[in-house]
């Protein structure tokens, strides 16, 4: 077999090869990135001499090359799947807290909320982009209503229900007695429901839309009269 250093362009010596994965190994973080969506990669194939063994052969009896490979496109709806449960993990364990970092709305033209029951999501759009998104907990028995509304300015910082024998911080209203607010409370504000609290990210309410504390404050205070909520 030819010395592997007089070979072609596109192949390199053993210890040219390893100085070059050295090299690469800065950008590893961004690679695994690229996987995510990528439907090639590089693999790097090691060959000894004809007549020698692999497992006993010297540096100068080796010879391989970098070869292009086909590997699987991941699901990126899987991906995304991950990532919603990993959120939902978080906001359970923090519910008091917002979900993410809360933009200032004023600065903020078009507002638009749509509330997805699949999802268990609040999504926060502003002329159709999203800027924020919260987990939530829509009604059982698919109790929220389905529509388009469009926000009075209904809203305060407590209510309760007798016959539920539960109520909510910082309600702001959807339409009719449906409401944003927070996670339940009992009959004073602030003495919340921690078993119920927990139960974000997935349907748990009677037909509102409850929001971790930070955020039902958040939408109390921030959301626009006029505002277009659509559930689906």
């Amino acid at each position: 077999m030819r010395e592997w250093s007089s070979m072609g362009e596109d192949r390199w010596s053993v210890d040219e090869a390893w100085t070059l994965l050295k090299e690469c190994r800065s950008t590893l973080a961004v690679v695994l990135a690229v996987l995510l969506t990528a439907v090639t990669t590089l693999s790097f194939t090691v060959r000894a001499a004809e007549g020698v063994a692999a497992e006993t052969a010297a540096i100068g009896e080796l010879g391989g090359e970098l070869e292009r490979a086909a590997v699987p496109a991941v699901d990126a709806g899987m991906v995304e799947r991950q990532a919603r449960r990993a959120l939902v993990q978080r906001v359970r364990a923090n519910w008091r807290e917002p979900t993410g970092v809360q933009p200032n709305l004023a600065d903020y033209p078009d507002i638009t909320v749509d509330v997805s029951l699949a999802d268990q999501m609040v999504y926060v759009r502003s002329a159709g982009t999203e800027i924020y998104r919260m987990v939530a907990s829509t009604g059982i028995d698919d109790s929220t209503p389905h529509g388009t509304f469009v926000t009075n300015g209904d809203r305060d910082d407590h209510f309760y229900t007798a016959r539920d024998h539960m109520g909510g911080d910082y309600w702001t209203r959807i339409t009719g007695v449906y409401l944003f607010h927070s996670v339940p409370t009992r009959e004073d504000a602030g003495d919340y429901i921690e078993d119920q609290a927990v139960l974000l990210g997935e349907p748990a309410s009677h037909g509102c839309v409850r929001l971790t504390v930070a955020d039902a404050k958040w939408v109390y205070e921030q959301l626009p009269k006029g505002t277009r909520v659509t559930i689906s």
